[in-house]
């Protein structure tokens, strides 16, 4: 189990004191000697500290006094952070060296720790470690590997597990990765030669994260910056990439391009019934492949270009298009179920332009018949599909702890959509400062939200009421976070 330490550096300034005589005194009144600045003063408790691959040391800087300070934490003298807080992480076992050095207008103070960090056993690695949980994939910056975070069930997060139990990175920029009868397959855009978007696939035990198959596509396979991808069968992996969806076969290593999806839409592809279920660009339908077919099945038309589809609880299909609605369809006779209209900004969150709001996520998430949509931005709306009621749940700006390395007035960026958990109904939130170094600030936020809903007989009308609460956040483990996985909404 992951363990999060707290380990606090204070430091104070001390203050003059100051007297005075009383009114009818005959004297001359006491002037104080004007306060002259301290320089920090920083204790750590422990010269060294002891963890494992997995775990992490959160240090913290307080300080006291009004001066304001900066801070400078150092690893082997590359600087890692210049906030008050540090979250250490290894990639690998060693002995490492961390520095903070304190700063104020008198002066400063530096102060160094330790801390060993062991590889883990066996024991500590059980099978099925990694079969329930979430998971959030990292694209990674250009020029740099993807990575893989896992959240289990009790809370603990654990980043670079695919790191941590191959011994590797993942190809860079990954983009999306699908779960299929214990295994775990992971699309990225670049592959053997970084400079070009051929891409490559890596497969995995989706229990043990153990990399059972990986393949950097040639440039004669045809791939142009794949993006997404599904699984109907070891044999039968749809990859939509610039082009098209193509059906890739492991066994012999080719790809066969699928006629009429040119221009598949750069979202999540969905698959309920054996089926895959896709949406085109700037089209209002969707289309359907059955499994080791090269044709479009159908196609399933809707009113507006088809903004989400993803698998409902009762395995049918959940969609949102442009006009602003949400339906349920029947993945075996196509039909369209039910229709529910949103308005306002609710309806806005499911449109795809701007293209400023448009996610490669679908613009949807739902655990049951409850929807939760954000698009692009902090604010979280929902809608009970039942009861045909929409709300503001969360402005997530309000809750989001604040911290110099990460808020402007409030200005970061929401980093494709929410999320929410099919289990537990937790709503899932990734924020970054912003891009380039500034992505590096970034937070993993949990909401858990209590909402009741009343009709009123008379207006004929429902009234929600919604308690939000923050009820876990991570800071600073992201890096352009790709889409957020929950292991459950894979299994039958």
């Amino acid at each position: 189990m992951k363990k999060l330490y707290l380990l606090f550096i204070v430091w104070g300034l001390m203050s003059s004191l100051f007297s005075a005589c009383s009114d009818d005194c005959d004297c001359i009144p006491y002037q104080p000697e004007p306060e002259v600045p301290t320089a920090p003063v920083v204790t750590i408790t422990n010269s060294e500290y002891t963890m494992l691959l997995t775990d992490s040391i959160v240090f913290r800087a307080n300080i006291t006094s009004e001066l304001p300070a900066t801070y400078l934490w150092t690893i082997g003298g590359q600087e890692v952070s210049t906030d008050s807080i540090y979250v250490f992480k290894a990639d690998a076992v060693g002995v490492y060296t961390l520095q903070v050095t304190v700063t104020n207008e008198a002066g400063n103070q530096i102060q160094s720790v330790q801390v060993i960090v062991k590889e883990i056993t066996k024991e500590e690695t059980p099978e099925g470690k990694y079969k329930n949980g979430t998971f959030i994939l990292n694209e990674g910056l250009i020029g740099t590997y993807g990575s893989l975070i896992f959240i289990n069930p009790d809370g603990n997060i654990t980043d670079n597990v695919y790191f941590r139990e191959n011994g590797k990175r993942l190809w860079p920029l990954t983009q999306d990765l699908f779960i299929h009868n214990n295994k775990m397959y992971i699309i990225a855009q670049k592959g053997d030669d970084a400079s070009m978007n051929y891409g490559a696939i890596t497969i995995l035990n989706a229990e043990t994260l153990k990399e059972e198959f990986s393949y950097s596509f040639p440039p004669e396979l045809g791939f142009t910056s794949p993006t997404h991808i599904a699984v109907l069968g070891e044999d039968n992996i749809y990859i939509r990439d610039e082009n098209s969806i193509s059906v890739f076969h492991p066994s012999d290593l080719s790809m066969t391009r699928i006629a009429g999806t040119e221009k598949a839409h750069k979202n999540t592809m969905a698959v309920v019934d054996g089926k895959l279920f896709a949406a085109i660009y700037n089209q209002k339908s969707l289309v359907v492949i059955e499994k080791g077919k090269t044709e479009i099945t159908t196609t399933i038309e809707f009113d507006g270009n088809v903004s989400g589809i993803i698998k409902s609880s009762d395995d049918k299909l959940w969609v949102s298009d442009e006009s602003g609605k949400i339906s349920k369809v029947d993945p075996n006779s196509y039909e369209i179920i039910a229709s529910n209209q949103l308005t306002g900004e609710a309806a806005e969150r499911l449109k795809l332009n701007p293209p400023s709001s448009q996610a490669a996520a679908p613009h949807i998430t739902a655990k049951g018949d409850t929807l939760y949509m954000s698009a692009t931005k902090p604010s979280i709306y929902f809608h009970i599909f039942s009861k045909d009621t929409t709300a503001l749940m969360v402005d997530a700006t309000q809750y989001i702890p604040a911290s110099p390395d990460y808020f402007e007035a409030q200005n970061f960026q929401a980093y494709n959509t929410c999320a929410v958990n099919p289990v537990t109904g937790r709503v899932f939130l990734n924020t970054l400062k912003g891009w380039g170094g500034l992505r590096h600030n970034n937070h993993i936020s949990i909401f858990d939200f209590t909402i009741v809903v009343t009709y009123n007989k008379y207006t004929k009308k429902y009234k929600n009421t919604i308690t939000p609460r923050l009820c876990k956040d991570y800071a600073n483990y992201l890096d352009y976070p790709a889409n957020i996985y929950f292991t459950h909404n894979f299994q039958h």
